[in-house]
């Protein structure tokens, strides 16, 4: 039995010191995940604080053979996309893309720049469903499997939805590019 198994039947058992330890190891990576999904941050907290009173809750249907770390997103996950539907809101800002290295030169730097907030209004700009499927594949690193568990459909239509999305994200990247090519020229 490795720690995380050990630290659930803790919370199984009650114990709050082993649930504070569990969300001290998962904390992070859910707010992560929420916050790729709902793109605010204060959001992000709130769905990351509604996952863990979800699992802590219900820690006696956790059974696996699922890690602790899927269960516990494929929650966050779920409250995401309700909340989602629910608000339908459109994403304010987001954070998921990592920081330009140091040691690259002002114009490189100024280029990536460009394309990484190419990128994030791009996913701003695309559907919900596709911004879920591709921030769980793309940036949760998740394989289709993974990604039928957590979103319940089957294989194939996974496939096709994450097909899907990719095509929407490219096409909405292109058309920003052409807006800003624009916006250059008449400048």
């Amino acid at each position: 039995m490795d720690q995380v198994d050990h630290l659930v039947e803790e919370c199984k058992s009650g114990s709050q010191r082993a649930q504070i330890e569990i969300y001290r190891l998962y904390h992070k990576q859910v707010f992560n995940t929420c916050l790729r999904l709902v793109c605010n941050k204060v959001d992000a907290e709130d769905m990351m604080q509604n996952a863990f009173i979800d699992a802590l809750t219900n820690i006696s249907r956790y059974k696996g053979p699922d890690t602790f770390a899927g269960w516990i997103k494929r929650i966050a996950v779920n409250n995401c996309i309700d909340f989602l539907k629910k608000r339908k809101i459109e994403p304010e800002s987001r954070e998921m893309l990592p920081d330009i290295a140091d040691e690259q030169s002002e114009a490189e730097e100024n280029e990536l720049k460009l394309k990484v907030e190419t990128v994030k209004a791009a996913m701003n700009e695309i559907h919900s469903d596709y911004r879920v499927i591709l921030s769980l594949h793309l940036f949760e690193g998740m394989d289709n499997e993974e990604i039928c568990l957590i979103l319940k459909l089957k294989e194939g239509n996974v496939r096709t939805r994450l097909s899907r999305a990719k095509k929407a994200l490219l096409e909405c990247i292109k058309n920003i590019e052409v807006h800003h090519e624009k916006k250059m020229m008449t400048s």
